[in-house]
């Protein structure tokens, strides 16, 4: 019965996807794709019940729902349907290692709620910071292709306040979820020393410095355009090179 949600939920992503690239304006797109969060929450909440704890597919899971739950709440009064028409196929393929398991992964998380709200948290924080850098990324090629007279290949986005506005918005709530990461890690998590998470904990401190330097820069001194995309990408590439590349490190190449 999960194996077959989760394939389930693998085609309606896959189907969601295409159609916000093919009819992004239409309405039965965004309905298609409300069904995708809808089976794609299904899939999830049924891997949860059935399995004691996290592994490093399920948080993947949990990551992609919240990152396309954003995106698709975000693109009804905004286009993003370009941005969605990526991140639904992304979806999919995760969906589809978790029907897989190609890995036999450990589970991440003890009997502790603290400890899974902690990973809980740092889910939604990660969510946030993907969508931000999404965002971002179109932000960076729309500007490039306007300051270069592209006018004819423009995306199709909003305008680029609209675009800055709201990678900021997911920039300030992932950071404060960051923030709470942290705390809770350095709270619930003990010795986390012999649990071989000093390289994790190094790069997610190192990310939320970044983070708090961006935020400042554009409170003092305006920091916007290419300069607050680049920030951004950093930060999220330090992050998910503490958490995924020591995940991967530690449970798939040293299995």
């Amino acid at each position: 019965m999960i194996q077959l949600s989760l394939w389930f939920a693998c085609l309606a992503s896959i189907i969601a996807g295409a159609t916000y690239f093919a009819r992004p304006q239409s309405r039965l797109t965004q309905h298609i794709g409300a069904l995708a969060l809808a089976t794609h929450t299904s899939s999830l909440i049924q891997l949860l019940l059935n399995k004691d704890g996290f592994n490093f597919l399920t948080i993947g899971l949990l990551i992609a729902f919240i990152g396309n739950s954003l995106l698709w709440f975000s693109n009804r009064d905004k286009d993003l349907s370009l941005l969605l028409g990526a991140a639904f196929p992304l979806g999919a393929i995760i969906i589809a290692l978790n029907a897989i398991e190609p890995w036999d992964l450990m589970q991440l998380h003890s009997n502790s709620w603290g400890t899974s709200a902690h990973i809980l948290i740092a889910s939604a924080a990660y969510s946030l910071f993907t969508a931000a850098c999404g965002v971002g990324i179109l932000l960076a090629i729309q500007e490039y292709q306007l300051k270069h007279h592209k006018l004819k290949q423009l995306l199709r986005v909003p305008p680029l306040q609209v675009l800055e506005q709201l990678m900021f918005e997911f920039i300030w709530a992932a950071f404060v979820l960051l923030t709470i990461t942290i705390a809770t890690g350095f709270y619930f998590i003990e010795d986390m020393f012999a649990q071989h998470l000093a390289h994790k904990t190094f790069f997610t401190i190192m990310s939320w410095f970044v983070f708090a330097g961006l935020l400042l820069g554009r409170h003092i001194v305006g920091w916007r355009g290419q300069l607050a995309v680049k920030l951004t990408l950093s930060g999220f590439f330090l992050l998910m090179l503490g958490y995924f590349g020591s995940r991967i490190a530690l449970q798939i190449l040293l299995h």
